[in-house]
């Protein structure tokens, strides 16, 4: 198309100038002109000249603007047509990439690494053939906390309390290893003054209802065995605190388990541990023995992770209960003696409905006294064969006033000592604790990045030596990061 136009313009131009050639030839001049008609002629064939250059010059100029204008048409035109080719090509490329046998054939060739590294909730690596991954993942939690004290232990005033604190700060390794039947984990807070292990173990799951875990983890109650980074409150319940097994929620020894059973309507866990704090081996002959299990009639859900974030379309609810069981020794003069048997159970209940949810665990502990103990140790004499009886519950729940972003949140505890329990020291027994906690949680990004705020009553009732309430008024905020 542009050879035709370029070729008819310069065909016309052509034409043009042969015909004011001729019209302009001086031999057709008559020759008998006088010699004065002769100079006008010549000047105005001059002009003619004149005006033919100039009419030849707006001409090429025109040509070329039109050169200018197809030349321009046709390279936009090839840019878009290559633009296309391009794109094509390129998702040609990435179709034959991401393709498992290419990709195995390119590592086999070694024109790529037998690794795939990226970013999802933690960064992570993994061989292609899923044998062998590691994620790792960090949380902080910062928090400051006002305390107003009525009154001390001895019963003198005390002073309040205002302070900013880091709550947690945990780096966590996860994945699997010689397949992915093997899963692992590793998990320490940086807190405090030292490093702590907080978990490590290994978890084969080769068999889906019977799952076989190794190593240190939390055990017993689900407010433990839910993560702290998905907590309703910024500290879990005072009742979970105190019914924890030798005053520690991990222990280290091993256990089956599953969440699978009846297509997820069931999950259970049976495992022996060691008695004692997570850290410390075991110097007596018993250990803890412990079993729990949940029934879920309306099917699964996410009960392990408190709050309704995901909004529940249907209405979904979780009973459950444990038991557990240890002798162990307290007294440092013979703690190899077995001198307490203890007994507790544990009854749990829950639902989540349409951004609603509800939590609450009942607790019942036991202790039978088999060797006398001194008050050195507990802050009273406890003779021998004579039995503790405590028990506590709480409750709680939250709503979503703004969908998966507001959360109103509120909590009930009340731990009820029996009697004789070596609680309060010379001055007397602690008859019972409450707790009235209100929260309002922002969530940010989902779980991982999210506000808390939490406002805490809580009162003791005090008898025996002293008698009076210790009551104390507790203001906490909280921010969470977990990347």
């Amino acid at each position: 198309m542009r050879s035709f136009n370029l070729t008819t313009l310069s065909i016309f131009i052509f034409l043009l100038c042969i015909s004011i050639s001729f019209t302009f030839q001086p031999g057709v001049v008559l020759a008998n002109n006088a010699q004065g008609n002769q100079d006008s002629d010549l000047s105005d064939f001059k002009k003619q000249l004149e005006l033919m250059e100039e009419t030849i010059k707006k001409q090429q100029e025109m040509i070329n603007a039109l050169k200018e204008k197809i030349e321009s048409k046709e390279t936009v035109a090839y840019a878009s047509v290559s633009k296309i080719e391009e794109n094509k090509i390129e998702q040609v490329i990435d179709d034959y990439l991401t393709k498992d046998n290419t990709r195995e054939k390119m590592v086999k060739a070694g024109l790529s690494p037998n690794l795939e590294m990226g970013y999802n909730k933690g960064f992570y690596f993994k061989t292609l053939d899923d044998k062998f991954s590691a994620k790792l993942r960090n949380r902080m939690q910062y928090k400051y906390q006002y305390t107003d004290r009525d009154i001390g232990t001895d019963g003198s005033p005390e002073e309040d309390e205002s302070t900013f604190d880091f709550r947690r700060i945990r780096t966590k390794i996860s994945g699997n290893a010689y397949g992915k039947n093997i899963k692992y984990k590793i998990e320490w807070d940086s807190s405090g003054t030292t490093v702590n292990l907080r978990d490590a173990y290994v978890n084969i799951t080769s068999l889906s209802w019977a799952n076989i875990l190794a190593g240190q983890t939390t055990v017993f109650t689900r407010q433990y065995l839910s993560s702290s980074s998905t907590l309703q409150m910024i500290d879990r319940a005072s009742v979970s605190d105190e019914f924890r097994f030798q005053g520690d929620e991990r222990k280290r020894g091993v256990a089956i388990h599953s969440k699978k059973i009846l297509d997820g309507k069931i999950d259970y866990l049976v495992g022996v541990y060691n008695p004692q704090v997570r850290a410390t081996d075991n110097t007596t002959n018993t250990m803890l023995y412990l079993a729990r299990s949940s029934y879920y009639p309306f099917g699964p859900y996410v009960s392990y992770k408190e709050s309704d974030l995901e909004y529940t379309e249907s209405f979904k609810a979780h009973i459950g209960g444990g038991i557990g069981f240890e002798q162990i020794g307290q007294n440092e003069s013979d703690s190899g003696e077995n001198e307490i048997d203890q007994t507790q159970l544990l009854g749990e209940f829950g639902f989540k409905y349409r951004g609603i949810s509800l939590l609450a665990e009942y607790h019942n502990r036991k202790r039978k006294v088999l060797d006398p103990l001194e008050a050195a140790d507990l802050g009273t004499a406890v003779s021998a064969k004579e039995s503790l009886h405590d028990q506590g519950f709480f409750v709680q729940g939250g709503y979503f006033v703004i969908p998966k972003k507001l959360e109103i949140a509120g909590r009930y505890e009340l731990i009820d000592y029996g009697k004789n329990h070596p609680e309060g020291g010379t001055l007397g027994l602690v008859d019972n604790r409450r707790f009235y906690t209100a929260g309002l949680n922002y969530f940010l990004k989902g779980r991982d990045h999210k506000l808390q705020i939490n406002y805490i009553h809580r009162e003791e009732e005090l008898s025996g030596a002293f008698f009076g309430d210790n009551d104390e008024n507790v203001f906490l905020t909280q921010y969470q990061i977990y990347f």
